[in-house]
C-alpha cells in the first residue's frame, strides 16, 4: 500500500522558523508520515544536480560522526555533535542520504541547501530556544533551494520556479507514494 502524502503552502509558523527573506523565497511544505530508505536520495535526485550540502545539526551522538568516517566522507565539523557535508558525487548522495533519513526518522531535522559558491563553513546553524533558526554566514544571494527535513516530511524554501508552488512537487516524489489530493493545495 503506498503512503499518503500532501503538498501546501507553509503555513507562516513554518516560515517564521527561520530567518530567510520571504520575498525571495516561496515556502511548499510536504507532509509524509514515513520516510522511506530512498525518499531523500530521490528527492535530491530529481531537483538537483551536484554540489549540494547537508547540515546534519546532530548526528546522534558517535554514530553519524563514525559513519562519515568509515565511509571516508569528509565533513566540516560545527558542533560536537553536527556536521556538514559536501555531497558531490552520487556514492556520498547514497551514503549521506541513508543517515539523514536514519537522523529524520530519529525525531531530528536534516537541512539541505542547493546553490552555487556556497562553502560548508557559511552554514553553521545557530539555534536558541526563543529565536529561528539561522544561517547568519551564508549569502542568500547564492542560495536557490534549502530544504528542511523532518520526521513527518519537508519543507522547500526556493527561489526556483521548478519548485516555487505545490502543484509542481509531485513530480519530484517517488512513485511508491500517493498524493492525498483533499489535503493539498493543488
Amino acid at each position: 500500500m503506498k503512503k499518503e502524502y500532501f503538498v501546501q503552502y507553509s503555513d507562516q509558523s513554518i516560515i517564521n522558523n527561520f530567518n530567510f527573506p520571504e520575498d525571495k523565497f516561496a515556502s511548499i511544505t510536504v507532509g509524509i508520515s514515513d520516510i522511506k530508505h530512498d525518499l531523500i536520495i530521490s528527492l535530491v535526485r530529481k531537483m538537483f544536480g551536484l554540489p549540494i550540502f547537508f547540515v546534519l545539526d546532530s548526528m546522534l551522538s558517535r554514530h553519524g560522526k563514525e559513519t562519515l568516517i568509515k565511509n571516508k566522507i569528509p565533513f566540516y565539523e560545527h558542533s560536537p555533535d553536527g556536521a556538514i557535508v559536501k555531497v558531490d558525487s552520487a556514492e556520498k548522495l547514497a551514503h549521506i542520504s541513508g543517515l539523514a533519513e536514519e537522523l529524520v526518522n530519529n525525531g531530528l531535522s536534516v537541512f539541505i541547501f542547493h546553490g552555487e559558491g556556497i562553502v560548508e563553513q557559511d552554514l553553521i546553524p545557530s539555534r536558541q530556544w526563543n529565536k529561528p533558526i539561522e544561517f547568519n554566514n551564508v549569502d542568500i544571494n547564492k542560495v536557490d533551494t534549502f530544504m528542511d527535513v523532518y520526521e513527518v516530511g519537508f519543507t522547500i524554501f526556493s527561489k526556483s520556479e521548478l519548485f516555487n508552488s505545490p502543484e509542481k512537487i509531485p513530480d519530484y516524489i517517488p512513485n511508491h507514494y500517493l498524493l492525498d489530493i483533499n489535503s493539498s493545495n493543488i
